[in-house]
């Protein structure tokens, strides 16, 4: 082809037809730009359709990892309205009324200190590498990288509920004994009427005593950030997998 219009150009030189052979070399410069043109449009639909494929895969990761960790977010959460409720009911009971097994059962669930722990090996990837910027759409990109900062404010409320626990009520517990008959429970099969009844009394008068129930309304005091935080964080991430959604079944059709 390139012989061909050499051949051409030459021809009109040969001939003297400057006026044609300048009308040529421009309408062949035209037709190089526009294959240049044609070219680049070509490439870039393909790298759109490479990145479009890219946005995708990323997509259906992190719908499956933030699916992941909305079902284990309900359990951790569900433990921590165990937590409250178990609370409330240590506060209102009458201790005496209850087997000793159950007083521990109760006291084991305001003792109990569930944290969440998130999956975040795809969403640490995405962030890190910056194949965020993939993602095209605007709402879906802001709120995949505003996550981390709603579960590190979560996060930090169980940890404060912990350290009270740590601080306060299992110092308190272990002052008065009580820690060291955790074990006791285990074997309490295996023990006579006489000793069981002697732990019920030590634990009814842990939990009638009016520093137990300070505690019990510190820590109830510590649990609302918990939820109130953690009502938050849950929408976000029902959130999330919505917008994933919408845009994989976009991508699908």
């Amino acid at each position: 082809m390139i012989k061909f219009f050499n051949k051409i150009r030459q021809q009109m030189l040969i001939e003297n037809k400057m006026g044609r052979y300048f009308k040529y070399a421009i309408g062949e410069i035209i037709l190089v730009m526009i294959g240049i043109l044609l070219a680049l449009q070509v490439n870039t639909w393909n790298n759109n359709r490479e990145l479009k494929k890219e946005e995708f895969k990323i997509m259906k990761s992190l719908h499956k990892e933030f699916s992941t960790n909305l079902v284990k977010f309900d359990k951790k959460f569900q433990s921590h309205i165990i937590k409250k409720e178990s609370i409330e009911t240590v506060m209102s009971i009458n201790p005496r009324a209850f087997s000793v097994d159950s007083l521990y059962s109760l006291v084991r669930h305001v003792n109990n200190t569930p944290t969440f722990d998130p999956f975040q090996g795809i969403y640490n990837s995405v962030i890190s590498s910056g194949k965020i910027e993939i993602i095209s759409i605007d709402t879906l990109k802001e709120s995949v990288s505003g996550y981390q900062d709603l579960l590190r404010d979560y996060r930090e409320s169980e940890d404060a509920v912990i350290r009270f626990l740590t601080q306060n009520l299992h110092n308190y517990m272990l002052s008065e004994g009580l820690l060291d008959n955790y074990q006791f429970f285990r074997n309490i099969a295996e023990i006579s009427n006489e000793e069981e009844q002697r732990i019920k009394k030590k634990f009814i008068k842990f939990i009638e005593s009016d520093q137990y129930e300070n505690h019990l309304t510190m820590l109830r005091a510590w649990l609302e950030s918990v939820f109130k935080k953690g009502n938050v964080f849950r929408q976000e991430i029902v959130s999330i997998i919505s917008l994933l959604d919408v845009e994989i079944e976009k991508h699908e059709n």
